[in-house]
């Protein structure tokens, strides 16, 4: 009961991006393991990015509407890397994405939770930065991309263009994860020593 009378429209778009994430799984698996037809791609990316919209919703509507709760600093973040570790899992298994590349970027996620769960036992929560906000951005259209590739395997002939775009959006995907990391390790670290 206690849950419910907090509940407001940022926090029920959080808890639907941590609900959909299991439930897209399956689908992709299904449909992009036997190379389908572009349509599918097109409704699977859309999909995608819907879920990637309500990341930027809640956030937006938590700031407007004054609805910004601790749980919900709590929990997007959960949500976002939860989706997105999700995502990288189910395209390294249907062979469109390096498994080297899901690991780093999966590993920078549970090491963030990791800190973002201490700093809170601290009474600490940091808030989502530009960067973060900028990482979470380019890791979503570089889902929605290779989602849309065509092309069933990496490097496939006639699939250069597809996976030129690929390289750009994960290079800049990298840089702001790794960078907004090291960022956030700073900065929680700043505000844990004067807490001390």
């Amino acid at each position: 009961m206690h849950l419910v009378r907090r509940l407001n429209i940022p926090l029920i778009l959080t808890l639907t991006r941590l609900a959909i994430a299991p439930l897209l799984l399956p689908f992709l698996i299904y449909y992009l393991f036997p190379s389908q037809s572009f349509i599918t791609h097109i409704i699977l990316a859309s999909l995608c990015a819907f879920v990637c919209l309500t990341d930027f919703l809640d956030g937006y509507l938590a700031r407007k509407y004054s609805q910004v709760t601790s749980l919900g600093k709590l929990l997007d973040p959960i949500a976002d890397k939860l989706f997105m570790s999700a995502m990288f899992i189910t395209l390294v298994a249907v062979q469109k994405f390096y498994f080297m590349w899901a690991i780093l970027l999966i590993g920078r996620e549970f090491a963030m939770n990791g800190l973002r769960a201490f700093a809170a036992q601290q009474r600490h929560i940091v808030n989502v930065s530009m960067l973060g906000r900028l990482k979470t951005t380019f890791q979503g259209i570089l889902l929605v991309v290779i989602i849309l590739n065509p092309y069933r395997w990496i490097g496939v002939y006639g699939g250069y263009l597809w996976t030129l775009l690929e390289v750009l959006l994960l290079v800049a995907t990298m840089f702001f994860s790794f960078y907004s990391a090291f960022k956030y390790y700073q900065n929680t670290l700043e505000k844990l020593k004067t807490l001390a």
